[in-house]
């Protein structure tokens, strides 16, 4: 789970967008925080990965501070998160399994290990067929399932996705949202999702709103 403890977060513009916050997302369902444009989401998600600075409190992750105080302790952080983008930052260049093979060829994982891992959350994904292909090549809901298997691949302990359906159309958003609840609850992964659409929000999914520099739970939806 991660826990808030009266954190306080300044965007990277020094705008200040939480406040003293102390709140805790469980790890028994994906969480899904709304809230209106500029009031700091993606913010949020950003401090948890230490990619934005905490200006006072603590994020705990499984009873352990988020401390992205050294070189050492922010690669380590990270390697327990796995972070989906809206604008899923693959690598141009590199094929479909190139991009999800990628973290685990910087972990030197052993050859024949990196390709089952691969071809089977691939399958998982349902882009087995696609693995040699560029990104190039892919549909927008395509290239977000590679991004998907990229954030998956290195068994994070948290997934963090901001704005995963912003770039598609209504259909496939709602198709890459049943694939991370799916996943996420099958591999029993903490997972904060932010997003701008109601709609997309599955029944019995934890829901926060980020509103006066606050997080509020609102309840399942």
């Amino acid at each position: 789970m991660i826990q808030f403890r009266d954190v306080t977060i300044h965007s990277l513009a020094k705008k200040e967008v939480l406040t003293k916050v102390t709140q805790l997302f469980p790890d028994d369902k994906p969480s899904y925080i709304i809230g209106k444009s500029g009031a700091g989401k993606s913010t949020l998600l950003k401090a948890i990965f230490g990619e934005v600075p905490v200006a006072s409190g603590e994020i705990i992750l499984n009873d352990e501070e988020l401390n992205y105080d050294t070189l050492p302790h922010t690669l380590s952080n990270r390697r327990k998160i796995g972070f989906i983008f809206q604008d899923f930052r693959l690598i141009e260049s590199f094929t479909v399994f190139e991009n999800i093979a990628y973290v685990l060829h910087i972990k030197n994982e052993p050859v024949e290990k990196i390709r089952y891992e691969v071809e089977q959350l691939a399958f998982e994904l349902g882009i087995e067929e696609k693995l040699a292909d560029y990104c190039h090549q892919l549909s927008g809901g395509e290239q977000q399932r590679v991004a998907i298997a990229r954030a998956l691949i290195k068994q994070p302990q948290v997934i963090l996705a901001d704005e995963p359906t912003g770039n598609l159309d209504p259909l496939r958003g709602k198709e890459i949202i049943r694939l991370i609840n799916s996943l996420s609850l099958q591999k029993k992964i903490t997972t904060l999702i932010v997003t701008h659409d109601y709609t997309l929000i599955p029944e019995n999914s934890n829901v926060y709103q980020l509103e006066n520099q606050q997080v509020l739970k609102l309840g399942e939806q």
